[in-house]
């Protein structure tokens, strides 16, 4: 059995990830009151460390070398 993802695994992922978003942002607007500015500015933020840490990862590693 290899080990790879498929269009349906990754389609999922996506939309599983799509959804947890848009419900933490509403839990965030509407239940704990935080304004639209708040959530997009913390969600900007966010995202620009975990692309740094993928690219730290990426980046890292050296050519060649698997594991």
């Amino acid at each position: 059995m290899e080990n790879k993802l498929g269009a349906v695994t990754i389609a999922t992922a996506i939309c599983v990830a799509t959804y947890a978003a848009i419900a933490m942002g509403c839990l965030a607007q509407y239940g704990l009151g935080f304004s639209v500015e708040e959530i997009r500015r913390t969600a900007l933020a966010t995202a620009a460390l975990i692309a740094a840490f993928i690219a730290i990862d990426f980046l890292g590693k050296k050519p060649g070398k698997t594991g």
